[in-house]
């Protein structure tokens, strides 16, 4: 099964994505930190306000009238109230929000210090029920509470009561019981949605990047994968970023390398033949003048062998493996055509396989291959029978001969040039270039050639082509 963290545009995807999503949680949170301490000190600077109106209030109406006053300012943001002795509790510690609400009321208040206020914090709420309706929605019967977001209200929370103590100018101690109210703190459930906007917004995207980012290399890959079989293809185009350009000419100077690698040993090959062939003929020239029937005869085989071989050298040499372009034939019409050659010759052929399936192939790299590989089942292996099997990607076609078959360690060693098996029984003698060309013409068409050995005896060789 295809797994998308093998390549290379899965691999880029899921570290974009991850580093993403990271990044914006991140910000996210640093945004919220800054923004709920904005909030918490507008609020806290809201209350301070309101606090010193009502002191400033207090300080000028009638003593009689205070009560009164305190009565009707009163609600769920802040209770007032006055009282003869301060609240017990600790002093808060400096930097805390209660400490600052401190300087806040000494700055609305206008005092030089913060000597006649102070505040104490705890986590009991005095004001249950005035709280509640800011809190939350759920607990008050108010028609009116309907029309307000549920949502916002929902995170707002009072993380506790803080007390405080303004000792006003007649002596008196005006006492304040307010609800520390904030917003839940932050988490990674509340950037579920911009995450996913985020991601939505930004997954096209980094796909569409990535896959114009990733495109060259297929290309370099499906490059490759077509000069192992012709190494006569286009040149690749060196457009795009740098390192693809630079890529590209570098398996462009290595496709030429190989090309005038392979011409020139070509060339050598067919010119060290071409130049045997004038001295050999020189000796069989003068080994039939050896009047010895027992000495000029095995002279005289030798150099006939030596002759074949420089035959098929030059043969060998000249072969182009790859102008040849692809067409689609009917293989089974094919390979019984190439049968037919053989049984016309004597050859013992039989052929098998589906009525009719059509492939795109080189035909004249496929009739070569065929007419080797069958002539040698017929000579070394006394017949051969050649079934055409159709499979989910490919062709195979199957010549099996009864033949004594190979040796398994020597399967990968006869495709070498020039490796022969010795055929003492029949006499057959040949050159080894036959499987080397077979292999060579195989490949050049995008197939392959194996050989096994058959468990009721004989060798098969099984030549896989794609469809």
């Amino acid at each position: 099964m295809y797994n998308i963290l093998d390549s290379v545009r899965g691999r880029i995807l899921l570290v974009v994505l991850v580093f993403v999503s990271i990044s914006h949680i991140v910000g996210l949170w640093i945004y919220a930190q800054r923004s709920d301490a904005s909030t918490t000190l507008l609020r806290d600077a809201m209350l301070a306000e309101r606090i010193s109106l009502i002191v400033r209030l207090v300080e000028r109406v009638p003593s009689r009238d205070v009560p009164t006053l305190l009565k009707l300012v009163s609600g769920p943001v802040a209770g007032f109230s006055l009282s003869t002795v301060t609240a017990a509790g600790e002093e808060p510690p400096e930097g805390s929000r209660t400490h600052l609400l401190e300087h806040l009321l000494s700055a609305f208040l206008n005092h030089p210090t913060h000597d006649n206020i102070r505040t104490t914090f705890s986590t009991s709420n005095e004001m249950t029920e005035t709280a509640a309706l800011l809190v939350t929605i759920n607990n008050s019967s108010h028609t009116e509470l309907d029309h307000l977001p549920g949502n916002p209200l929902a995170h707002i929370s009072s993380t506790g009561t803080a007390a405080i103590d303004i000792r006003l100018r007649n002596g008196q101690l005006l006492h304040v019981v307010a609800p520390m109210l904030g917003v839940a703190p932050f988490s990674l459930w509340k950037t579920g949605v911009s995450l996913a906007v985020m991601l939505i917004t930004i997954l096209p995207l980094a796909i569409w990047v990535v896959y114009r980012w990733n495109k060259p290399l297929m290309v370099l890959a499906a490059a490759a994968k077509c000069l192992g079989r012709d190494i006569y293809v286009p040149p690749l185009n060196e457009n795009g970023p740098l390192e693809i350009r630079t890529t590209a000419h570098a398996f462009n100077v290595m496709q030429e390398q190989i090309r005038r690698l392979v011409q020139d040993r070509i060339a050598i090959g067919a010119a060290i033949a071409h130049d045997l062939g004038t001295p050999v003929t020189r000796l069989w020239l003068r080994a039939e003048e050896i009047a010895d029937v027992d000495i000029r005869e095995p002279i005289l085989a030798e150099l006939s062998q030596m002759r074949r071989m420089i035959t098929e050298t030059l043969s060998f040499a000249r072969m182009d493996f790859t102008a040849e372009t692809s067409e689609p034939i009917d293989l089974l019409s094919f390979v019984q055509r190439v049968c037919d050659e053989q049984a016309d010759i004597g050859g013992d052929v039989e052929v098998s396989g589906p009525a009719r399936l059509v492939i795109r192939t080189k035909p004249m790299a496929l009739h070569r291959t065929l007419s080797n590989v069958i002539d040698n089942a017929v000579k070394y292996g006394k017949r051969a029978r050649v079934t055409v099997e159709e499979q989910d990607e490919s062709v195979a076609l199957l010549v099996d001969d009864d033949g004594p078959g190979i040796p398994e360690d020597m399967h990968k060693v006869v495709f070498e040039p020039f490796r022969r098996l010795q055929q003492e029984e029949n006499g057959a003698e040949g050159t080894g270039l036959g499987l080397t060309a077979a292999r060579i013409l195989v490949r050049s068409i995008g197939g392959e050639i194996t050989l096994s050995n058959r468990p009721e005896g004989g060798l098969r060789v099984s030549v896989h082509l794609p469809k």
